[in-house]
């Protein structure tokens, strides 16, 4: 397979992150979970796809839903897109670039209870220069502090599917891919225990496109297994994933469940070699 050669930003990434702790705020501030009826939903789709086509003036149709955009600060092209200050209702973050080179969107729905996803989906998006990103701006289960748990993976009336459907939309042949992560010790089988990746496309046949960022990922970070549902386990395999099941549902093929072991997420957040192997592969498959 021939090798893509990714954008990286280096230093330059590391201080954007700095000085955005504001995109990762307490989940204790979550005042409440929003969800949307179908109507709401189709609206929040559209101005999704609007914006996914043109970032600096597409937006318009999101404010609706009590969403602001700005520019990310220490970038001249990526927008933005969040709930007003001083309000967490759950709606999630999300960035969009003007002069993206990737047909890509990154995505982490479980940020703060798969450690380190939030923080390296960001850092992929600044490093790759993809298209775009989000996270989940309320946490994955309620908690003492916040009782207003929501599960993102799970909700298909949410401004997440709408923004993943937007983004098929717009993009029909690009690649949404879902961040998850593991802890080795608590999978039952031996293959998935030892796994430092666990791949799927949400139901039992990986397609070719799949298969292909595999071998990929496979090689460039050997000798660490790289498996995919359900050839190699028959673990992990999102088939209940929400997202997935909406793309596929809209004819969208791209949807990439990646599951990253705990060891590998802390080594690639250190590691900025180890995450431009990761889209080096994102990029072979999405052009």
């Amino acid at each position: 397979m021939s090798r893509v050669k990714p954008m990286l930003a280096g230093g330059a990434a590391a201080a954007i992150l700095a000085g955005t702790a504001y995109l990762f705020p307490p989940f204790a501030d979550t005042q409440k979970t929003a969800r949307t009826d179908a109507a709401e939903f189709a609206r929040a789709q559209s101005g999704f796809a609007q914006m996914l086509g043109d970032p600096r003036s597409g937006s318009a149709g999101l404010h609706d839903f009590g969403f602001q955009t700005r520019t990310v600060p220490g970038t001249d092209d990526a927008r933005l897109v969040s709930e007003q200050a001083g309000e967490c209702a759950g709606q999630g973050i999300y960035w969009i670039r003007e002069n993206a080179q990737l047909p890509i969107a990154i995505t982490a729905p479980h940020r703060g209870s798969d450690r380190y996803t939030g923080q390296l989906a960001s850092a992929l998006f600044l490093e790759s220069r993809a298209l775009a990103t989000a996270w989940n701006s309320a946490p994955r289960r309620p908690t003492a502090a916040c009782k207003h748990g929501i599960d993102l993976a799970r909700e298909k009336q949410h401004m997440f599917s709408a923004f993943a459907l937007g983004f098929a939309e717009a993009v029909p042949k690009g690649l949404i891919v879902q961040l998850h992560g593991f802890d080795g010790e608590r999978r039952h089988s031996i293959a998935a225990q030892g796994a430092g990746m666990i791949l799927s496309n949400g139901t039992e046949q990986p397609g070719e496109r799949l298969l292909d960022l595999a071998d990929c990922l496979s090689i460039a970070f050997a000798p660490t297994p790289v498996l995919v549902y359900p050839i190699d386990t028959g673990e992990l395999g999102a088939l209940n994933n929400a997202q997935g099941q909406l793309l596929r549902e809209a004819g969208f093929s791209g949807f990439v469940h990646l599951e990253i072991s705990s060891e590998l997420r802390a080594a690639m957040i250190e590691d900025a070699q180890l995450r431009a192997k990761l889209i080096a592969c994102l990029a072979e498959v999405a052009t």
